[in-house]
């Protein structure tokens, strides 16, 4: 088969709303797609690979609109890693959850142990007996989800550094991007951070539609250029972004935040 080389003119191309050379770029990162999935989500079966497979393209063809076409197309795979393993951690923990709780109440409970390094009494008493009502869990919810913790993979672990002879995580856990919910919200930089981190923790193809439709980290497209870009037909287009409206609300109702 033969090698594709993702060009700055084959970036420029997709980002003007040429499709071929998107899914040449899609084909090139291909490999790097399926990797993440096998790390983040080494048990999937076929059909879950498929399933995070396509959310990961969602994730590269959001982040090659956004791409910066005066940097050099050696950074995009860097620039798109990171998004694509965080997008297919968080599916893969909302699919294979024992627990009926939305993925988001996972990752509270993942916060809490991170920050009480394994305490689990510790962690308890974040997420049960904190003074905030709002983001309070019962104990039956807290204990079903450690029980679906020994299986699901972990989106909060840091990762280690590629570099030999040393023990430096590169990156923070995911928890610690969430919003402060006590923030003010009603400036509109902190709107347009809020709207990032929600973006960021609901379904890969659900945020696309959105960031599509409102011009959110890549430029505007209409119906018909970002159904072809994810290969759907509009009415299916239009259902994933209206699931994306809802998954958002839930996420900020996750986390006690007035979206």
């Amino acid at each position: 088969m033969t090698r594709i080389e993702v060009t700055d003119a084959l970036i420029t191309a997709a980002q003007g709303g040429d499709s071929d050379a998107m899914w040449q770029i899609l084909s090139a990162y291909e490999g790097v797609m399926k990797s993440a999935i096998r790390t983040e989500a080494s048990k999937a079966d076929q059909d879950q690979a498929e399933d995070l497979l396509q959310d990961a393209r969602a994730i590269l063809i959001q982040h090659v609109r956004d791409f910066d076409a005066s940097s050099s197309a050696a950074k995009l795979s860097t620039y798109a890693h990171k998004a694509i393993r965080h997008g297919v951690a968080l599916a893969w923990t909302s699919m294979s959850s024992a627990v009926t709780v939305e993925p988001y109440t996972v990752l509270a409970v993942k916060r809490a142990l991170w920050r009480t390094k394994g305490d689990v009494e510790a962690a308890w008493a974040m997420v049960g007996e904190g003074e905030d009502e709002r983001r309070r869990m019962s104990r039956e919810t807290f204990v079903s989800v450690l029980e679906a913790l020994k299986e699901a993979m972990s989106i909060d672990m840091p990762k280690k550094s590629n570099a030999k002879n040393t023990n430096v995580c590169d990156q923070a856990p995911l928890s610690e991007t969430i919003p402060d919910p006590d923030s003010d919200f009603t400036d509109p930089v902190a709107r347009r951070d809020l709207a990032r981190f929600l973006l960021r923790e609901i379904p890969p193809r659900q945020s696309f539609t959105l960031r599509a439709f409102h011009g959110i980290g890549m430029t505007r497209m209409d119906d018909t250029e970002a159904a072809l870009d994810l290969a759907v037909r509009l009415p299916a287009l239009r259902k994933l972004r209206s699931r994306g409206i809802d998954s958002c609300r839930s996420v900020a109702a996750a986390h006690g935040i007035a979206a």
